[in-house]
């Protein structure tokens, strides 16, 4: 076992697709050895094919914030918080796993274009891609057993985080509960990246592009964060149920301390975003130098 000073270390680089598949097959398993989890490699498989343009009738993901490396972190931090779970004795069963899995992997995928689709990026799905992610688990994943796929859907129908959690209908306490745990993955996952801060430029860009949000720049939508994590954090710890405190319970099981690297992760972005915006705005970008995403916004915006 190893216990981290960082939260960011402790949460590790999910850019690497592989690692993280291997690294949820290795959570699952410590808690349920025997599980097959042939459906989750198949809906990684897919998704592999898909966002990189391989699968007929699509082209190939373009969304820059919702991309590949935000859907590892949240499938990632979803295992983690299915073993919390597990550890806290609010267990489910293969099924239900699977369900909160393949959600997770598929969340986003309604961002993916079709081929013929108008020119964009795909965020000007932003308001529907919920439902276009629901229409192609059915089409792509239609061998899903019944239960299995009508758990997924009701898994990514709770990503849409502007609605009450209450506007999904389970049939069960464990479809509620996998539901639950990735959309609480959605939230946390991201917020605790290392570079989120960096990556809300993407967003912007984004909302820009769905003719959302009504933010005046890049400066404004910073700005605006933080209200939006004390939002998040009234439907994480209220709406969800707080089910982000059982993350704690895998990191001591796995590494050695009972510390929510999560939580502490988003402390400190929100911590360094309070000191970001008390610096005049033509100076903000100087302090974002993570994984040179202020070089490419500059590209983009023809600055750089």
């Amino acid at each position: 076992m190893k216990a981290y000073d960082s939260p960011f270390a402790a949460i590790g680089d999910t850019r690497d697709t592989r690692e993280v598949e291997a690294q949820v097959g290795k959570i699952i398993h410590t808690f349920l050895p025997d599980h097959d989890l042939a459906r989750v490699a198949a809906a990684f498989r897919l998704l592999d094919s898909a966002l990189e343009g391989g699968l007929p009738g699509y082209q190939k993901l373009k969304t820059l914030y919702h991309n590949r490396n935000h859907i590892n972190e949240v499938v990632l931090c979803a295992a983690r918080m299915l073993h919390g779970l597990h550890l806290a004795g609010q267990r489910l069963d293969g099924d239900h796993i699977d369900a909160a899995l393949i959600g997770a992997l598929m969340h986003d995928i309604g961002y993916l274009m079709r081929d013929g689709e108008a020119c964009g990026t795909g965020a000007q799905f932003t308001d529907t891609h919920v439902l276009r992610g629901v229409e192609f688990v059915r089409t792509h994943l239609a061998d899903l057993p019944p239960r299995v796929m009508e758990a997924t859907v009701k898994v990514i129908l709770l990503t849409d985080h502007r609605k009450h959690p209450d506007s999904v209908k389970f049939d069960n306490a464990q479809q509620q509960r996998a539901a639950f745990a990735t959309a609480t993955a959605d939230l946390t996952g991201q917020m605790a990246n290392r570079e989120y801060l960096e990556r809300l430029l993407f967003l912007y860009f984004e909302f820009e592009e769905a003719q959302m949000g009504n933010f005046v720049d890049i400066h404004d939508l910073l700005e605006r964060t933080t209200k939006f994590y004390a939002e998040s954090k009234v439907r994480l710890d209220t709406d969800l149920g707080g089910l982000g405190t059982h993350l704690a319970l895998h990191f001591k099981a796995c590494q050695g301390a009972e510390r929510n690297y999560y939580a502490e992760a988003i402390d400190r972005n929100i911590e360094y975003l309070a000191r970001l915006v008390d610096i005049k705005p033509e100076r903000r970008l100087e302090f974002l130098k993570r994984g040179g995403v202020v070089e490419k916004v500059l590209e983009m915006t023809g600055e750089g």
